[in-house]
């Protein structure tokens, strides 16, 4: 038996979950008896897929709460989603949202992480010196058009943006 698999053990004989260790998938991600066979057998993690997983990946919306986000490959929590833990399932940043549909220009980050940033970024100001963006100054390079695949993002909040849009009262059928 390796060394992590007989921490995990004692930490198991003890009463300590996976969410009380640090770096490590939250317990309501996967069973500790899943993990500690799995870790005796040399592999890292034992690949779970739940039923909570399964609904973030089929909105990755939900996996962005306002203190946190969830990995949609392993489930752990964490306040933003770094390359090094990409690169621990062999992902980049733009492979991950392409995977999951994320928009390209989302950032993997917990929303109280992104007002914080941005509220620096404005102080110091950085906000300032970023460039402009063409196509919102000048709306004549919108109707040149431009293709660019829509994530599955952008089609869920289309599709809940539609659903909310109120029948005016001349529209009754």
């Amino acid at each position: 038996m390796t060394e992590t698999a007989r921490r995990i053990e004692t930490d198991v004989m003890h009463g300590v979950g996976l969410e009380e260790r640090p770096g490590r998938m939250a317990a309501e991600s996967v069973r500790m008896a899943d993990v500690v066979p799995a870790v005796a057998n040399g592999a890292a993690r034992a690949p779970r897929t739940l039923p909570s997983l399964i609904a973030l990946r089929a909105d990755p919306r939900l996996a962005i709460a306002e203190d946190s986000i969830r990995c949609l490959i392993c489930g752990q929590t964490f306040r933003q989603l770094t390359n090094t833990h990409l690169r621990a399932h062999d992902v980049s940043a733009v492979e991950y949202k392409q995977r999951f549909g994320y928009n390209r220009g989302r950032p993997l980050m917990c929303r109280v992480l992104q007002r914080l940033y941005a509220d620096r970024a404005v102080k110091t100001g950085l906000a300032s010196q970023i460039r402009s963006r063409p196509i919102l100054v000048e709306p004549n390079l919108r109707r040149l058009g431009g293709s660019r695949t829509i994530a599955l993002e952008e089609l869920l909040t289309r599709r809940d943006a539609r659903r909310r849009v109120p029948v005016s009262a001349g529209e009754s059928s």
